[in-house]
């Protein structure tokens, strides 16, 4: 992988510009990343792709129109990346589902600059339709009717990103202030006066940490039941 890191060349020394076509949407993509997982998204300017890549930036603007176009670009490659990683289809659809969860949301984590802002967006490009077959698959192997496949989906889809995309904000955090988040809930929670905040005080100390992926199963785990006591009373 190219690294956007120049500062271990000689003063003064430049990439080799290159060859004018030989951009494509994919090396531009893959250049996002590295500029996007390194520096954050308010650094990923056509500027600074245009350094990583070593062209002109508007060279970038016969591939993407805007951030906004790269941005969607970045999200559906999000999805191929988890679905590069989501085994095939088997004869259980709620393991199916748990799988298609699981690494949607390490491929946010992977890259949780871009991750974060992935949530509300809509790719409208091939990955997330392939994404949304195999979701739409398993709520029909489920045994829900066609009005409860289409609505289970949407609650299913919207947890598995916002989850992913909440726990890629606390990943893209400094340390520092990620730490200091993660400490409140063992820290400042035990502290608080049992008078005032009762419920607090009994369950604190059995807190899970806000990073802790079991957090993220439970959750799905939780509709994965509701879908399957959906079918069941409609069966």
């Amino acid at each position: 992988m190219t690294s956007s890191n120049a500062g271990g060349t000689a003063k003064g020394a430049r990439r080799s510009r290159l060859p004018r076509g030989t951009l494509s949407q994919e090396m531009i993509v893959q250049a996002a990343f590295r500029v996007a997982d390194s520096s954050g998204m308010d650094k990923l300017t056509f500027s600074a792709l245009g350094r990583e890549l070593a062209a002109h930036p508007t060279a970038i603007y016969r591939h993407f129109r805007n951030k906004d176009e790269l941005l969607l670009a970045l999200i559906d490659a999000l999805h191929e990346e988890a679905l590069a990683h989501i085994p095939p289809p088997t004869d259980d659809w709620a393991h199916d589902l748990m799988q298609i969860a699981v690494h949607t949301h390490q491929a946010f984590l992977r890259h949780p600059r871009v991750g974060a802002l992935a949530a509300a967006r809509t790719a409208r490009r091939e990955n997330e339709f392939r994404t949304v077959e195999r979701k739409l698959d398993c709520m029909r192997r489920a045994g829900l009717d066609d009005d409860d496949a289409a609505r289970y989906y949407r609650v299913f889809a919207d947890l598995v990103l916002s989850y992913s995309a909440m726990d890629a904000s606390l990943a893209s955090l400094s340390p520092e202030l990620r730490e200091a988040d993660l400490r409140a809930w063992k820290t400042d929670y035990l502290t608080l006066p049992p008078d005032k905040f009762p419920n607090i005080a009994r369950l604190a100390p059995q807190f899970k940490s806000l990073d802790d992926p079991q957090n993220f199963v439970t959750a799905v785990q939780a509709v994965i039941d509701t879908i399957r006591a959906r079918a069941k009373a409609r069966s």
